[in-house]
């Protein structure tokens, strides 16, 4: 059950990072006061994806192969 709990957590993460970082991406291309903070929101997208698309990896269970 928590497995299950982690791995819908990390679903979402993963779904929601890529949107947060291409806000982010044009967020710098349009906006020349905010580019540092667009960069930041892209880098912390980036590393949330890695750790939400971790955490469903882990949690994958590919039936009777372990």
């Amino acid at each position: 059950m928590d497995s299950d709990i982690l791995a819908s957590i990390g679903a979402i993460i993963a779904c929601i990072a890529p949107i947060v970082f291409l806000v982010g991406l044009i967020m710098a291309i349009i906006s020349k006061t905010n580019r540092r903070t667009a960069v930041k929101m892209m880098i912390i997208s980036v590393i949330a994806f890695v750790i939400g698309f971790g955490t469903c990896l882990a949690n994958l269970s590919l039936g009777s192969m372990h």
